[in-house]
């Protein structure tokens, strides 16, 4: 129907019509509980496979990529059925239907002469019969008894309001029987041996049925009732199977086992397989016993308990499908069981040849779980047997549950029983298994992204080749998904977050995750800068180059249905599922022309197209339609309205050529599943249509180029089309390949590494082959030679052993001719005996033979007699009857001359009747003759006015002329190729003819195989009578293991808990053996350590030793101060090594926790340092100003204590020079009492009390200056505990000064004065360590510090006070040093006197 166009519409030129073909569909009913046969082998050989796809029919092969769809009509909804022929020739398919009738069958032809186009659609199946849900073909004509027609029946099985059976010829659409039922049954089948039985299953039963005619007519009642029923023949159920009932069993499947042998085997939920007789004997049964045989009633053979053996107990059958001689089961686990028949022996045969009634064996062959199905059930599958290369293959193909199939050889399986079952290929890569919820399609690679949140996988297709890529199974149900336009990045939406992940070459890489909750739809701009996510009634838009928000749209009063980028990526446009349309700027990401019309209907799809055009697909009161929007104004002259019950569901837009000739197409998906094109929207529209899913449309993409369209539905299937008359922009030259992808670098290196290895062993093999080939070829020669010479040897016996022979054969040719001559004389001997027997022999021949002649001639003269008296009999005979044809004759004279007469009466009258005929026509030829003549007159008028015409028509007609050659030309090209399509033809029908022939021929052989088997059957029949004593003795077996397989069972899994556990302890073990490793190779290491520490401290200990040692030395042997820096130089030189005292500094235990301590303080430092940053500046400051006026006061008080201590030193110098001579002897006995009680008091340390460093007052005037420089520092080094000292000291000093001479004054003066000095420097030096601590962080920052570490303090040794080595003070003199230098130097050498051991005793006065 044309759609309603606006007013303002101009004409324009004419476009070719639009095209769409189907490349590819991915997809399978496999995962449907309700469809039987979801995949079938479409030829003997299994190269091609049919697989219904959606509502279409695809045709697969195998060994490629090629695949081809059938062409459906344009009502059909979806595919509810199908069914093969027994010959792989004919496909039937049942299809559900937009009209009536509801349902149809289409039959196409499969082989050599297959095509897209159903060779016959059956549509009036007898009334309305609902749903069809199983089919079958017969194997041969019920009644026809020939092979000419094998496949002529069709039995289908339906769901409507009433189940039925029905029987069709299917050539002639011709009802044969059916039969209403009471309840669905899903699996029907014919028996191969006799087309008149049929079987019927469902989950709670298992029925035969029989074609028969219809019984003769009593009454003339019945004949009416009979001329009113459509089916031909009678439909009658069987008895049911008897012993079947005591089972209860829920049957799943069931097939006829072949050769035909009128045994079925159906297979139940519970586990067991039951084969079935079906009560007729077809060898055995007489003529017209028909009646009899439906009364025979089918029974219970045998039944195998667990089909699938003891690897797969718990597995339960699903379908099952024969082959000749066995049969093979499939079920839950991807599990599949072969099961063979078992021969007989023949002595067997012999034996219970007179029994009847004996049951088939059959062998458990294999059992097998196809790893390709992941652990899914198995819900179809098909087998082929073919011969090929001089040996039969069995191949298989499956279908599961997770709707995969996949296709393998069951000879190459069972050549390896004992290995594992190799990874077999999934069709395509797999298909998806439920509703697929996002799709996706880039435009820089040709690839297709789905999503299914049944199955959680995501899956990458390459849809030029027409696979799946990459499978990737998701932790959670997707919702969504979107691909980036160059087609190596991807968006997911879940329930609680968006993840973006990277497209590899086999997997899918996380990348970053984006907090949207319940993302339902994700769409990438044009240029894929932008991602639009769906939340609810929020569209929330981020920057696929920051991955940041952009912003949040909103204004939606219900959930946004779809969003839409235009063309050139300036406006957003948001539908909401009311049918509001919202438009927003992407600069500003404010709503721009939102003032449209309110919301009229409900909508799912949007597509915004350039100029701030856009369409949705909306449905109303009224019905459907495509409505066009113009800045959110509805445009409603511009609808396009739509059939009832087809609401679009998914679209996309693509634009094509400039702005203002552009070419505007829409491609919709609706809620039937069909995909609808609507082009040139702006112009001349044009439309097409093609179905597709069998659910709703989920998702539609579309190519940059318009030229390949991507479909996905509610059914769990892809489709990819091909668009012919939307594109007017060229084809481009190419797209993006697949051969481009993105991979990990640990791969290539992977990669990488195992090509260097195979290299490695393909030189090695090279090698090893090289050397094989010439071990060989020596190995070679030297058995030639050795053969040669045992040739030789044996030529040379076998030449002696000829010559003996020779000799003896002439031997025994002479005994011959002996013998020979021998019996001839005996032979002519023999033959004259003969000949004397054979003489009387002939005598009594010659007598019985004139005996048998006088006979002869007796014989001869009766047959003579016989035969004139015959004679004389047809003669009378004769005679009689040439009277009887005499009396015929006269009477039928008479008869003619009555006729003649009569004739001759009628002629006459004839004759006047003509005469007046021919006056009335004479008058009536006058009257035309007047009316000719006018007419004639104005026929010259007319004629004249032709004339002109005809001039005009004459040009006109050499233009024709023209025309006429030049189509005539074509006609002539067309010719010649209708006769080459004609001659092709003709080769063809050649060919079939010859391929008929062969079928007949085959047909007739396989006759005679079936009429030997059914001989063979006869003999097997006749074992049924042990069944029960068998069946019996098979029960009591099967009991008596139960307990046994069950105690099997426990030790199975007992064994697995133990190995599991052992499994464990050995991961432990591993475990702690690594750690022991690890602990062991510590432990050596520290020990190592420990012994090198050991040895340096035995070293150190020595050097201590003699260092205390020489400095003991040093200051008992050598009175004379002023030297002792020559041994403390020799000392240094001879006992301190710099670079080693550095290198144990840095790699020592102890100072690397200094190092530790030194570490926290500076970071204790930095934190103090950043709390007093605030104060700092005036801190400093007044520090300064106070510093800069105590050094003033302290100048001003050094000079004043100057004077004072120089008019003391006066005084006291006075009064020592007027009692000096008085008392010069008192005062030399207190002097040395003095020096007595200073070195007393002066020694170093104690034994049992803690070591003190002595002041310089305290030391005797005979120590060295040197000496006291030593101390010089202890004061400062602990001021606060010298203090005290310090004053008892002075005051002792001050007491004995009277008593002390001029010199020793002099020298209390000098000491005193310069503990002053010292007092004075300590309180200066307070305040430069204060700002010293100011300036510590700074400079340790910088690490500008040129002093050496600290060293390591020995053993029981307390460390020094000062950080500087000691060479630091032993170089130079200590009078030498600055006040400040000095003071490491000083602290090393105390502690160096502080271990020296301690004298046992000392005397007074003695010296340090």
């Amino acid at each position: 129907m044309p759609p309603k166009r606006g007013a303002a519409m101009i004409a324009e030129p004419v476009l070719p019509p639009i095209g769409l073909e189907v490349l590819h569909g991915f997809g399978s009913h496999a995962g449907r509980a309700e469809f039987r046969d979801a995949v079938a082998f479409a030829d003997v050989e299994g190269q091609f496979i049919a697989q219904p796809v959606g509502r279409q029919m695809a045709f697969r092969h195998l060994a490629g990529t090629e695949v081809s769809f059938a062409v459906e009509s344009s009502s059909v909804q979806a595919v509810s059925a199908t069914a093969v022929s027994q010959d792989r020739s004919l496909l039937a398919v049942c299809q559900l239907t937009s009209s009536a009738p509801s349902s149809q069958v289409s039959v196409y032809e499969l082989g050599p002469l297959a095509g897209k186009d159903p060779v016959q659609t059956l549509e009036e199946l007898g009334g309305s019969v609902g749903r069809l849900v199983a089919a079958a073909f017969s194997a041969s004509k019920p009644g026809a008894g020939s092979s000419d027609d094998p496949n002529g029946l069709l039995c289908l099985s339906s769901a409507g309001l009433t189940a039925q059976i029905i029987v069709l010829d299917w050539k002639q659409n011709e009802l044969i029987g059916r039969a209403e039922i009471a309840r669905v049954m899903d699996r029907v089948a014919f028996n191969p041996l006799d087309g008149f039985q049929i079987s019927v299953s469902c989950s709670s039963s298992m029925e035969l049925w029989l074609l028969k005619e219809f019984p003769a007519p009593a009454a003339a009642g019945a004949e009416v009732l009979q001329e009113d029923r459509l089916e031909s023949m009678e439909l009658a159920k069987m008895p049911e199977v008897a012993g079947l009932r005591e089972f209860a069993a829920t049957f799943t499947d069931h097939a006829w086992l072949l050769p035909a042998c009128g045994q079925i085997v159906a297979c139940s939920e519970e586990g067991t397989c039951y084969v079935l007789s079906n009560g007729r004997d077809a060898f055995a049964a007489p003529e017209g016993a028909e009646e009899l045989q439906l009364e025979a009633e089918p029974y219970v053979l045998c039944s195998i308990d667990n089909p699938f053996g003891v690897p797969l107990t718990g597995s339960a059958p699903r379908c099952i499908r024969c082959f000749p001689r066995g049969f093979i089961v499939a079920g839950t686990g991807s599990a599949l069981a072969v099961w063979q028949l078992q021969d007989r022996e023949e002595t067997e045969e012999t034996e219970l040849d007179e029994d009847y009634g004996v049951s088939p064996v059959y062998v458990h062959e294999q059992t097998l779980a196809v790893t390709s199905g992941a652990g899914s059930t198995i819900s179809s599958f098909d087998l082929v047997e073919y011969q090929a290369e001089n040996k039969y293959r069995r191949d298989l193909v499956v279908a599961f549950e997770n709707s995969s199939i996949t296709h393998f050889s069951l000879s190459e399986v069972e050549a390896a029983k004992d290995k594992a079952m190799p990874e077999t290929p999934l069709v395509c890569g797999g298909f998806h298994a439920g509703p697929i919820t996002g799709l996706d399609m880039a435009v820089q690679r040709p690839i297709l992204v789905s999503a299914c949140s049944k199955d959680c996988t995501v899956r990458v297709w390459d849809y030029q080749v027409g696979s799946c890529e990459v499978c990737w199974h998701a932790p959670e149900e997707p919702m969504g998904v979107a691909l980036h336009p160059f087609g190596f990045f991807l968006a997911l939406g879940f329930s609680d977050k968006v993840r973006l992940m990277h497209i590899l070459a086999k997997e899918l890489v996380p990348v970053s995750e984006l907090p949207v909750k319940n993302a339902r739809s994700l769409r990438f701009s044009h240029g894929g800068h932008l991602l639009a996510i769906i939340q609810s009634k929020l569209v929330h838009v981020f920057s696929s180059r920051t991955l940041k928000k952009v912003a949040q749209l909103k204004g939606q009063a219900k959930e946004v249905a779809s969003i839409s980028f235009d063309p050139e990526d300036k406006v957003l446009v948001t539908m909401g599922e009311d049918g509001r349309m919202l438009e927003f700027s992407t600069k500003s990401w404010l709503q721009v022309n939102n003032e449209g019309e309110q919301p009229r209907g409900e909508s799912l799809a949007v597509a915004a197209g350039p100029d701030g055009r856009a369409w949705a697909g909306v449905c109303h009161g009224d019905g459907n339609a495509l409505r066009a929007f113009r800045h959110c104004n509805v445009l409603e002259n511009e609808d396009i309205p739509l059939p009832p019950r087809m609401q679009l569901s998914a679209m996309s837009l693509h634009k094509t050529g400039k702005d203002k000739e552009a070419l505007v197409s829409v491609i919709a998906g609706d809620c039937t599943g069909a995909l609808r094109v609507f082009s040139g929207l702006t112009t001349m529209l044009r439309s097409a249509d093609i179905g597709l899913h069998s659910d709703a449309c989920t998702a539609v993409c579309v190519s940059s180029d318009a030229r390949t369209v991507a479909t996905a539905g509610a059914d769990g299937s892809i489709f990819v089309i091909n668009v012919e008359g939307v594109a007017t922009d060229p084809r481009p030259s190419g797209k993006g390949s697949m051969e481009v992808v993105m991979i990990n670098r640990g791969d290539i290196q992977q990669r990488q590494d195992e090509i260097a290895e195979l290299s490695t062993q393909t030189s090695s093999l090279k090698t090893q082959i090289e050397e094989d080939a010439a071990r060989l070829q020596s190995e070679t020669r030297a058995r030639v030679e050795e053969a040669r010479r045992k040739d030789q040897e044996r030529v040379q016996s076998l030449r002696l052993k000829y010559e003996s022979l020779q000799q003896a054969s002439t031997a025994k040719e002479r005994e011959n001719l002996r013998q020979m001559k021998s019996m001839e004389a005996m032979h002519i001997q023999a033959a004259d005996e003969k000949e004397r027997v054979y003489d009387k022999q002939m005598r009594m021949d010659a007598a019985s033979y004139v005996a048998v002649e006088d006979e002869l001639k007796e014989l001869e003269s009766r047959l003579t007699q016989h035969r004139d008296r015959a004679k004389q009999i047809l003669e009378d005979r004769q005679q009689m009857q040439m009277q009887e044809l005499r009396r015929q004759t006269s009477e039928k004279d008479a008869e003619i001359m009555k006729v003649k007469s009569l004739i001759k009466f009628t002629q006459q009258r004839f004759d006047a009747m003509l005469d007046q005929e021919g006056m009335e026509q004479d008058m009536e030829i006058a009257q035309l003759k007047q009316k000719n003549d006018e007419e004639l007159e104005q026929q010259h008028l007319v004629e004249y006015k032709l004339k002109k015409d005809q001039d005009s028509l004459l040009r006109g007609l050499d233009m024709m002329e023209k025309d006429r050659e030049r189509i005539a030309n074509e006609q002539r090209e067309s010719s010649l190729i209708m006769n080459n399509l004609k001659h092709e033809c003709e080769t063809m029908q050649r060919e079939v003819k010859k391929l008929k022939d062969e079928r007949k021929e085959r047909e007739a052989t396989l006759r005679d195989k079936e009429v030997e088997i059914g001989t063979h059957k006869l003999k097997v029949q006749t074992l049924k009578k042990f069944k029960h004593v068998l069946d019996y003795r098979l029960r009591e077996v099967t009991e008596s293991l139960i307990p046994k397989e069950e105690m099997i069972s426990q030790l199975h899994a007992q064994l697995e808990a133990l190995e599991a556990e052992f499994e464990r302890q050995l991961e432990m073990q591993k475990t702690m053996e690594q750690v022991l490793a690890k602990k062991t190779e510590q432990v050596a290491e520290v020990t190592t350590e420990v012994k090198k520490q050991k040895e340096e401290l035995k070293q150190r200990e020595k050097t201590i030793f003699r260092y205390t040692t020489d400095l003991d030395a040093l200051a008992t042997t050598n009175s004379d101060s002023r030297n002792w820096h020559i041994g403390l130089k020799k000392i240094w030189q001879d006992h301190v090594d710099v670079d080693k005292l550095v290198a144990d500094q840095e790699g020592s235990l102890p100072l690397r926790e200094l190092g530790r301590q030194v570490k926290v303080m500076e970071r204790k430092a930095r934190i103090l340092d950043l709390n007093g940053s605030k104060n700092e500046d005036t801190s400093k400051a007044d520090i300064i100003s106070k510093t800069q006026e105590n050094s003033l006061l302290i100048h001003e008080l050094d000079e004043l204590r100057v004077e004072k201590k120089a008019l003391e030193r006066q005084l006291t110098m006075l009064e020592l020079r007027v009692r000096q001579s008085e008392q010069r002897r008192a005062e030399e006995e207190q002097a040395a009492l003095a020096l007595g009680h200073g070195g007393g008091s002066a020694q170093l340390m104690d034994l049992g009390g803690p070591k003190k460093p002595p002041s310089r007052e305290f030391l005797p005037a005979e120590v060295p200056d040197a000496v006291k420089d030593f101390f010089e520092e202890a004061p400062r080094a602990n001021p606060s505990a010298m203090k005290g000292q310090a004053k008892k000291t002075v005051q002792r000093t001050n007491k004995s000064a009277f008593h002390k001479n001029a010199e020793e004054r002099e020298h209390i003066q000098k000491l005193m004065k310069a503990a002053e000095q010292n007092n004075d420097k300590m309180k200066l030096q307070r305040i430069e360590q204060k700002l010293l601590q100011d300036q510590l962080n700074s400079l340790r920052a910088k690490k500008k510090s040129v002093a050496p570490g600290p060293l390591a303090p020995a053993p029981g040794r307390p460390a020094s006070a000062g950080g500087t080595p000691l060479s630091s003070g032993l170089e130079t003199p200590a009078s030498a040093q600055p006040p400040l230098a000095a003071g490491g130097g000083l602290s090393a050498v105390r502690a160096a006197v502080q271990a020296a051991p301690t004298p046992t005793s000392t005397q007074p006065g003695s010296p340090l």
